[in-house]
């Protein structure tokens, strides 16, 4: 059975993904400014997929209370989030050797190249157990 204490804690880190989305990216785009991680990976960290990572940060913010109600939003953002873990490990599988000279260009970025899928795919388990409790609890489970 779940309780409002699962609830509470699935809810706050629907809020903790979007800090870490919106501070993060603004930290190590440097403002949206940051031309080593545009070059890291161009298909992604482009200002416009900067920009993007910002606005989902907003919107796990803005369901942070009320997930419970939406449990396909979860799912979208859990597979959201597992995109992103799937471009990460095709990076370090295609680009691994440009990481040292990431690392003496700019080590805020290289941190962040190193280990954004990981924060990913913690956050997408996230919202994958928001969907589960969603689905169990809403009435709106079924499709």
């Amino acid at each position: 059975m779940t309780n409002n204490k699962t609830f509470a804690w699935v809810s706050a880190g629907f809020v903790l993904a979007g800090l870490v989305n919106i501070l993060g990216m603004l930290a190590v785009s440097k403002g949206l400014n940051n031309p080593h991680l545009v070059q890291a990976d161009p298909a992604v960290f482009s200002t416009f997929g900067q920009v993007m990572i910002l606005v989902w940060g907003l919107a796990y913010i803005a369901v942070a209370k009320k997930f419970a109600a939406v449990p396909w939003l979860c799912l979208v953002f859990c597979v959201e989030k597992l995109a992103y873990v799937a471009v990460w490990a095709i990076w370090w599988a295609h680009s691994a050797e440009q990481f040292s000279n990431l690392w003496d260009a700019d080590p805020l970025t290289a941190i962040f190249i190193a280990g954004y899928g990981l924060n990913d795919l913690a956050f997408g388990l996230l919202f994958l157990l928001a969907f589960l409790l969603s689905r169990r609890t809403s009435s709106t489970a079924n499709f």
